[in-house]
């Protein structure tokens, strides 16, 4: 593989990488989490790509944020 390839390959896998936490963290602060759980979610499932994705999906968006305990 020359290096060109492996510099632009990796520079597309970084660039997911960070779009992938970036929609994760926002999702989360669209739904109400606290902005510390907002960040937790987004360095997770940047710094794991697929796994912290996969946990946010299956369990995260499940949990109650804090406009939910409010209304209750």
């Amino acid at each position: 593989m020359s290096p060109e390839v492996a510099l632009v390959a990796t520079w597309l896998l970084l660039g997911l990488m960070v779009g992938n936490g970036l929609w994760v963290a926002w999702d989360a602060r669209r739904r109400g989490k606290p902005l510390g759980e907002v960040i937790a979610w987004g360095l997770f499932s940047t710094a794991f790509f697929g796994i912290g994705l996969a946990l946010y999906l299956m369990w995260g968006r499940h949990l109650p944020s804090e406009n939910n305990d409010r209304k209750s």
